[in-house]
């Protein structure tokens, strides 16, 4: 009974505080006077269905009238919100009267001054201004549109920035400019906003998925589309282009490549190769790019730089794809076979193109002579069936005999074709411990005692390696 009445004296309030009388109430409601009587004097409930017929005539909400009690909470909130909203509405008229007193006086002074290009000018950037400060308000008092307000915002911005630049390259006369001056600015607007706005934009959801690709994209793009601009306006050669279109892909590729692979939906296959698919694009841009640089004049000179950059790029990188590519069972074995295999022909090819006719008399023989070195090492290492004390003691060894005869082979091979050292080396070293002060034996000195030294080694891994085996053995 004390829940009626309280609910009763509720709504007698609400109906006395909007100055309405029993019967105007019941017409309102569609019920007869006395079934409002009723209900303020706690005798009744009215009918559930009439609930919000009666919070929208007593303008309250489902909790007020249930609880027959005032939620001062959300009402404070509501009060705040139509502060705020009349607050805005208050700060948009005034910035929009500072603004039109600008362009007013921007007018009068074109007028003055016979100069018409002063208004549109100050237009322009009034927008700039109105772009980050009334239009982000305009566009909070729209619930739809408060989420996109700020990139809104920002792109009328730069839209108005670039509005500026073609009125200010009209007015001085110098629209050949304005295409690279827009360019850049948009590049360096993008380079610094994009990476905020994409996040508030709807975007398609694999596109969401993939904002540090679609940000990276865009950029490379832009930046390529300002350079070839610069290029035009500034009357650079053809050549110019090819480098600046090469170069840009090249060196962007160290940044935004690595995120393509990792976003982009790659094949099972492709996904175990990113390391590979990165050093071979990155490979056949850079073979592009040293192409457009040979282009003004240095076109002899391609064979040599293109057989020398991959060679080098093989020698450092190339025991990745080998351990990534899906190879041959055979290839998988002898791996490092394989990536000998594959330097010595390019060795071969640079040599090839870059000694000419004395490539097979000399080049051949040479090159062989100094890869038995590495292949000897190679061999002893991979093949030979003897644990590591004996490989190392090996090694030690084959270093050792090559670096004594090799230099004696390079003089017989020179000597046969005609190009005699005036000091032969000799495999009988000139040593002579007793003239350490004489630059000429000093040199052939430390030579000796560095062989002797790889000779004492092998031979204490030898030793190292018996002892092993036989440790083993028991």
């Amino acid at each position: 009974m004390e829940n009626k009445k309280t609910f009763g004296e509720y709504i007698r309030e609400r109906r006395k505080a909007l100055y309405m009388t029993q019967k105007e109430f019941a017409e309102k409601l569609y019920v007869t006077e006395s079934a409002v009587s009723k209900w303020e004097r706690g005798m009744s409930y009215p009918d559930i269905t009439l609930l919000l017929d009666i919070c929208a005539v007593l303008d309250v909400t489902e909790h007020e009238l249930l609880t027959a009690s005032v939620d001062t909470q959300k009402r404070a909130a509501e009060r705040l919100a139509e502060q705020y909203q009349r607050l805005t509405r208050n700060f948009c008229v005034f910035m929009c009267i500072i603004f039109g007193g600008v362009l007013l006086g921007f007018g009068i002074a074109a007028i003055v001054n016979h100069d018409l290009w002063l208004l549109p000018i100050a237009a322009a950037s009034v927008m700039i201004a109105a772009s980050l400060t009334v239009l982000p308000f305009l566009l909070a008092r729209n619930p739809s549109r408060e989420p996109y307000k700020w990139a809104v915002s920002l792109g009328c911005m730069v839209g108005s920035v670039e509005l500026l630049i073609l009125l200010c390259c009209l007015r001085s006369g110098s629209m050949p400019w304005f295409p690279m001056v827009a360019l850049w600015v948009l590049f360096g607007s993008c380079l610094v906003i994009l990476p905020a706005i994409l996040p508030m934009l709807p975007l398609p959801v694999w596109w969401r998925e993939r904002k540090a690709s679609l940000c990276l994209a865009v950029d490379t793009v832009l930046l390529l589309l300002a350079l070839i601009a610069l290029g035009i306006v500034s009357g650079y050669p053809p050549w110019w282009f090819l480098i600046a279109t090469t170069a840009v892909p090249f060196g962007a590729g160290f940044i935004a490549l690595p995120v393509f692979l990792r976003q982009m939906p790659l094949p099972e296959r492709l996904r175990r190769c990113k390391a590979s698919l990165f050093l071979g694009v990155q490979t056949v841009l850079l073979l592009l790019m040293l192409t457009a640089c040979l282009s003004d004049g240095g076109v002899e000179y391609w064979p040599a730089v293109m057989s020398g950059v991959v060679l080098g790029l093989s020698i450092v990188f190339l025991p990745v794809p080998l351990r990534q590519l899906p190879l041959t069972e055979g290839v998988r074995r002898h791996k490092a076979l394989a990536y000998f295999s594959v330097n010595t022909a390019l060795l071969f090819v640079l040599l090839a193109v870059t000694t000419g006719r004395w490539f097979f008399p000399m080049s051949i023989p040479v090159a062989l002579a100094g890869l038995t070195l590495p292949w000897g090492l190679m061999g002893i290492i991979r093949y030979l069936p003897v644990n590591g004390w004996f490989r190392a003691s090996l090694c030690c060894a084959w270093t050792g005999l090559w670096s004594w005869v090799f230099p004696w082979v390079t003089d017989k091979i020179l000597l046969l074709n005609g190009w005699p050292n005036s000091t032969p080396y000799q495999l009988r070293l000139p040593v002579d411990f007793s003239r350490w002060g004489d630059p000429r034996t000093v040199g052939w000195n430390i030579f000796l005692l560095v062989l002797v030294g790889l000779g004492v080694l092998a031979v204490g891994l030898a030793v190292a390696g018996i002892f092993r085996r036989r440790q083993r053995a028991r």
